[in-house]
């Protein structure tokens, strides 16, 4: 008898008659052979019959139907948990959160099974420091990608420190406060921070995302508010601080302290940190080159703004401004109708003055909790003064699309959204008084523009439709096949708008695909039209 047949006896005879006495002494042979096999007791190898056979190779078996499967209930069944989790620490199963705690059999084991190979445990006694940060890191992972439980991260966590106590990591963990008086919510902190240490060279992290790690929302008010005065057990006991840039104190970001950085990874390898990456951070590499056309006096204005966002010019304006006591930042505002470019044109100035974009994404700045917002807003800010020092040249802060951000404020608040709207405009303008990079938004709605933030703007342009000249250039530089005078003659007939014109050439460019026809004169009026009827055929809703 093999052990896979061992396992399938097992499951059918408990399935059939239940789990009790008689059964377990009937099922002697086969349980021994399964105990033995993994290192377990014979009813943890019914347990683990169990598992295999309910979860499949792609799902968990749930803890109800396990309890069904021995014969008990529930509260019967609370007496098993001890043994599944020493299961979980010896890497034989998988513990994740369902409707309760679900089960499945690691990969290792089924490879076993499936080769005919003796389960070869994951080590987790007397490590060498290499093993044992290798084996930090593995649990880490399944608790990312596979068993998002913090209980079974933290039990998992604690066998491997408990049994390697000759290593300096484990050493200080246990002397320190973080398995005296730390929550689980604290620990799994503090260990996700060593994690990325470990895997990135980054000790760092935002405290909204650790948050995440608190499972109450109450208790997450109550923390984030401890963080802030620095009464959590981590920063009293000299596990955690804020993070600082050039001896600049960022009380919304937690870093491991100097302390754990040199004495609980003395014997680790920390790889080298690499440059941040952020998602919402666009390469000037990347932005492609656009012909812009605009009517005379924007142009001008536009021509200026480049001179001025050039980097030697910029360096002599700043410094000239901070000698006399202004400030430096360069804040600007594109307003006007839609399909102007407005956009465009900020990715423009950024290509050709060599600058990333770092760009706001205005619905991320709410949150749903209390407080989450304004260390959003923060956070932001901060990222973006990380990104100036740590560049040769700023990059360009975008808000596109900022009109909810830059309207008027509520002066008389009745909701708790009015209130959550006004402090996030009140960081944003204390924000922009000492930015020393550039700033660029771009809105629809100048007319419920907020004086504070108008004057926060050492540049306000207005982009007007392109006039009848600037159309023709644009109908010209998209639909290269027409004719001066087609070109023309469309800029006269359509009073468009550069998006407008843009969508009409990309439904040109579709119909020669399909059609195999170059778009005429005719095809592209009777487009024009088309867009002409969705810019006026609005129907109204409502009162």
């Amino acid at each position: 008898m093999n052990l896979t047949e061992a396992l399938v006896n097992i499951y059918n005879r408990v399935s059939k008659d239940g789990f009790n006495l008689a059964t377990a002494a009937e099922l002697g042979a086969e349980a021994t052979l399964v105990s033995e096999s993994f290192g377990i007791d014979p009813t943890s190898a019914i347990l683990l019959a169990a598992i295999i056979e309910q979860a499949g190779s792609c799902y968990y078996a749930e803890e109800s139907n396990l309890a069904s499967y021995m014969g008990c209930t529930y509260i019967q069944f609370l007496k098993h948990h001890r043994r599944l989790r020493d299961m979980s620490k010896k890497g034989i199963i998988l513990i994740a959160k369902g409707q309760g705690e679900t089960y499945r059999a690691t990969p290792e084991v089924l490879s076993a099974l499936e080769e005919c190979t003796p389960f070869q445990p994951k080590k987790n006694t007397d490590l060498t420091p290499a093993e044992f940060f290798a084996r930090f890191k593995e649990i880490f992972n399944r608790f990312n990608n596979e068993c998002p439980n913090q209980l079974v991260l933290l039990d998992n966590l604690d066998y491997l420190i408990r049994n390697n106590t000759h290593l300096a990591f484990c050493r200080e963990a246990l002397a320190s406060d973080l398995f005296k008086t730390c929550i689980d919510g604290e620990k799994c902190m503090f260990f996700y921070l060593c994690y990325r240490y470990l895997t990135e060279g980054v000790a760092e992290e935002g405290i909204g995302a650790l948050m995440n790690f608190i499972e109450s929302s109450i208790d997450t008010v109550f923390y984030s508010k401890a963080f802030a005065r620095e009464e959590t057990t981590l920063q009293m006991g000299d596990l955690l601080t804020f993070a600082s840039m050039d001896g600049e104190v960022d009380p919304s970001v937690a870093a491991l302290s100097d302390r754990v950085k040199e004495e609980f990874f003395s014997e680790a390898e920390i790889p080298e940190q690499e440059t941040p990456q952020y998602k919402d951070l666009v390469s000037v590499s990347s932005i492609a080159p656009r012909e812009l056309f605009f009517n005379e006096a924007e142009g001008r204005q536009i021509a200026r703004l480049e001179g001025l966002l050039e980097e030697q010019a910029l360096r002599k304006i700043q410094d000239r401004l901070t000698e006399s006591g202004m400030r430096k930042g360069f804040n600007v505002l594109l307003y006007g109708p839609p399909g102007t470019g407005k956009t465009a044109i900020a990715y423009e100035l950024a290509r050709r003055t060599g600058r990333d974009i770092f760009r706001v994404d205005v619905t991320r700045l709410r949150s749903k909790w209390v407080g989450e917002s304004e260390k959003s807003v923060k956070a932001l800010f901060n990222i973006y003064r990380r990104l100036c020092k740590g560049g040769k040249k700023a990059p360009i802060l975008l808000f596109n699309e900022a009109d909810a951000i830059f309207a008027s404020r509520y002066e008389n608040v009745r909701h708790s959204i009015d209130q959550l709207n006004n402090t996030i405009q009140n960081i944003i303008l204390q924000e922009m008084e000492s930015l020393e990079g550039i700033l660029i938004a771009t809105t629809n709605l100048v007319t419920n523009l907020d004086p504070a933030f108008e004057r926060r703007f050492i540049y306000k342009i207005e982009i007007k439709m392109p006039q009848k000249e600037s159309r023709t250039k644009i109908w010209k530089s998209m639909l290269g096949d027409l004719t001066e005078e087609e070109a023309t003659t469309l800029a006269g007939e359509f009073d468009f708008s550069g998006g407008n014109i843009e969508n009409i050439a990309r439904k040109s460019t579709v119909e020669y695909v399909l059609s195999g026809q170059r778009p005429t004169l005719s095809s592209v009026e009777t487009l024009c039209r088309e867009e002409l009827l969705k810019r006026t055929g609005r129907i109204k809703i409502g009162f």
